[in-house]
Order: C-alpha cells, then structure tokens, then sequence
C-alpha cells in the first residue's frame, strides 16, 4: 500500500535535512592551487609548531619562554613602539573563514580596539578575513598602534598571524605587513 502524499511529504520533511547536512559544501574552501607569494627581497622565512611566515631579514625574535606566542620584533622603533609579528594557535575544528569571523567578533569585543576595516581574501590558499583595527595605547604605554591580521585553519588546529606597528607609522609598513600576513601558511 502507497504512503499517503501528506505521510510521504512529512517523511520527506523529516529525512531531508539529515541528507542535506551530509551534503553541504561551503563556498569558503581551500584552494589546492593556490601558488604562496615569493619571499620579498630582505626578506626570511621563519617557522613554528605547524606554520610558516616570511619577514624581514633585520626583524629578530623576541618571544618570551613559555610564551603562547611566537614574536618578532623591527630592532628599529617607530614612535617608541617596535613593529611586531605575533602568531598564535588554539584549537579550532572549522574552515579558515568561519575562524576568521569568529576572531573578528571577538576582536570587536575589545574595549581597546576599534575594527577599521575588514576584507575577503585568500591566504595560504583559504578563504579568510583581513582584519585592520587601531588599538588605543594600554598603560604604562602611550603609543596607540594598529594591526593588520589574518586567521587560517587546518587539521582542527586554527593560527592568527598579527603585524603590528604605530598608529603614527602603519602607512609607512603598510607593505611590510601585508607581505608578512599575505606569506602565513599552516600544515596541511
């Protein structure tokens, strides 16, 4: 005996969100042919548990022990404040996008930062946000600064790479940052 069309239909209703979920395919997926940036003249590729980065060749690495982070700093200070590359890693099961969104709405939690701008792009090959936001000076600093930075998520493992540098000079790194943020990579 045939269901009735109402019992097929809600059958039908039931099952079909369970074969769709199986079924979804994201618009923010890595790119396996995505070609990485050259390494920019004066500049060095430096690595860390599960990614890579190139900076310049003068930047030093300044990450305390037992830091979480990774840090490298220009030995060179602009407005008392050093330009810096900060990375860091955290546990993190989604796509590079979805990682992205979540640090920018954490980011907009921050008392201290104000979002500036925000971009789609693609780096290490995934969909992801550049995050520009200028931060006011915290105590016993007096240099406001601003960050450039992205975020990039493989092997339920998510990184954000960070370039920052004096409100008073990011014009002037502007580039710097952005070759940094733009040759960030992680293990697939």
């Amino acid at each position: 005996m045939a269901r009735p069309p109402v019992a097929r239909a809600r059958a039908l209703m039931l099952v079909a969100p369970l074969l769709a979920s199986g079924c979804h395919r994201s618009r923010h997926t890595h790119s396996d042919s995505f070609a990485p940036p050259p390494v920019p003249a004066g500049f060095v590729e430096r690595s860390g548990a599960g990614w890579r980065l190139a900076l310049p060749a003068t930047w030093t690495d300044v990450t305390r022990k037992n830091s979480p982070a990774w840090v490298a700093a220009d030995p060179h200070a602009a407005d008392d404040y050093h330009a810096n590359v900060n990375v860091v890693g955290e546990s993190f099961a989604g796509e590079s996008y979805e990682y992205a969104r979540a640090n920018l709405a954490t980011l907009r939690q921050e008392p201290r930062a104000g979002v500036e701008t925000q971009r789609e792009d693609v780096v290490d090959g995934d969909p992801t946000l550049l995050i520009e936001a200028h931060w006011t000076p915290a105590p016993p600093s007096s240099v406001a600064y601003r960050t450039m930075q992205a975020a990039v998520s493989a092997r339920g493992r998510g990184h954000v790479v960070t370039c920052s540098v004096a409100a008073s000079a990011f014009e002037r790194y502007r580039s710097t940052c952005e070759s940094i943020v733009r040759s960030f990579a992680v293990e697939r």
